[in-house]
């Protein structure tokens, strides 16, 4: 009998292979799968602030600082000053991060269909379905634990 601890260990295992494998191949060809993330957020959704981009992919402020740093160096996105906050910045996607990002999305769907192609049609829909369980499960976790951390809003104060 397999148990649910050795069934997510594999499954962790394989995520983490499938994972390097992709951002391997993206970093050759210049991006990071973060960084694929932040250009193509910034592409669907225009100059974007850098807290709204750490909150979008829950990131600490530092991380994405450091990414959109990257981004910068490269010539991929730049910081523009906020209109309605002289204090803010955007930070927007430029036309050499378009040109990336184009790459990057051929190499990513080639990779993708290179590993997920090796399932029939059958199996990649059961994969689907039970990825679909594995993510309620999840979610269920992540709200029971936010639910927890969070004070009691309403609770009666003690006389």
């Amino acid at each position: 009998m397999i148990t649910p601890e050795e069934l997510g260990e594999r499954y962790l295992a394989v995520h983490h292979r499938m994972f390097r494998a992709v951002n391997d191949e993206m970093s050759g060809c210049g991006l990071s799968m973060a960084r694929t993330k932040v250009l193509m957020h910034l592409k669907e959704h225009g100059p974007t602030r850098q807290s709204v981009l750490a909150t979008e992919f829950g990131m600490a402020p530092h991380s994405i600082t450091d990414i959109v740093d990257a981004l910068e160096r490269q010539g991929l996105a730049q910081r523009r000053p906020d209109a309605t906050d002289r204090r803010a910045k955007l930070v927007a996607i430029t036309g050499a991060g378009q040109a990336c990002l184009s790459v990057a999305y051929a190499t990513r769907e080639r990779l993708l269909t290179q590993i997920f192609g090796a399932l029939s049609e059958a199996d990649r829909a059961t994969l689907i379905r039970l990825l679909g369980s594995l993510d309620e499960a999840a979610q269920q976790v992540i709200d029971a634990s936010t639910t927890a951390a969070a004070p009691a809003a309403a609770a009666p104060v003690p006389a």
